[in-house]
């Protein structure tokens, strides 16, 4: 424990200093779904009482994620519940449909949809964690991640398409009221617990993706500067919110180079972050 404070001690004392601070950690391969390159399973009713917003049902709404959701293709499992009387469910089948939801952490959620006899299954990936505003606080994950999406009254807006509209649409708005308040709140708690600890400032955070191995890198880079000969190449990231993409061939995207010291960024996604 000693060695740990001490650690968090120097990193905090060199960031206040002004020294430009990289961390990177590394995501193991999941033992079990994570919802990024293997989807979290959950129980779909006819009357969700959850107070989640959640889009219509669509189809072809995720180019990635489409060729292998083809309406009649088996999902590979089964959902049975045994009762007194018998037996319901069955093996899953994909229907085809699927929606966008946010989850009570404040998620964006992208769920695919399968009929396992008369029951229904729904198969989740993450698009991106949300603010109180509704925007994402980081870029999109592997399977959206050269994607968009804005979320209105209307309903969920991918690039800049006309949006896919809420199921329902008179509550939408207090539910968007509602999901808005429990992040702040959630945040806020969050603010609470590691404030004492933590120096802020911007920074740029960035995912390295290794598909093959269905894990990811997190790399940290501090703009915090002090010292003036520790600014060199420190990019101004005054025009940029938090959640904005950092664009690799950008001045920002340069530092991000510079400081990583890797040579293959094909699959890197970078964002603004206030710590």
């Amino acid at each position: 424990m000693k060695r740990s404070f001490h650690i968090a001690a120097l990193l905090s004392l060199a960031t206040f200093l002004g020294v430009p601070r990289t961390t990177a950690a590394q995501n193991p391969p999941p033992s079990r779904p994570d919802g990024i390159f293997t989807p979290t399973i959950s129980i779909v009713t006819s009357i969700d009482k959850t107070g989640r917003p959640m889009t219509v049902e669509s189809r072809q709404l995720e180019p990635r994620l489409t060729p292998s959701i083809v309406v009649g293709n088996p999902t590979g499992d089964s959902y049975v519940i045994h009762f007194s009387q018998g037996d319901a469910g069955g093996p899953c089948i994909y229907s085809g449909n699927a929606r966008y939801l946010i989850e009570g952490d404040g998620t964006l959620t992208f769920q695919i949809l399968a009929d396992c006899g008369k029951l229904r299954r729904g198969y989740n990936y993450m698009i991106c964690r949300l603010d109180p505003s509704l925007r994402c606080t980081e870029a999109p994950w592997w399977n959206f991640r050269d994607r968009t999406y804005v979320i209105t009254k209307q309903g969920v807006a991918v690039n800049n398409s006309a949006p896919v509209p809420w199921q329902d649409a008179t509550a939408a708005p207090q539910l968007l009221q509602n999901m808005s308040e429990k992040i702040k709140a959630l945040n806020d708690r969050v603010s609470q617990l590691t404030s004492s600890n933590t120096v802020h400032g911007r920074a740029i955070f960035c995912r390295e993706f290794h598909p093959e191995s269905r894990s990811y890198h997190i790399w940290e880079f501090s703009t915090t500067c002090l010292i003036k000969s520790a600014c060199d190449g420190m990019p101004n990231l005054d025009s940029l919110r938090d959640g904005d993409l950092v664009g690799l061939n950008s001045p920002a995207g340069a530092f991000v180079k510079q400081q990583s010291k890797a040579s293959d960024f094909s699959n890197w996604l970078c964002w603004v972050r206030t710590q």
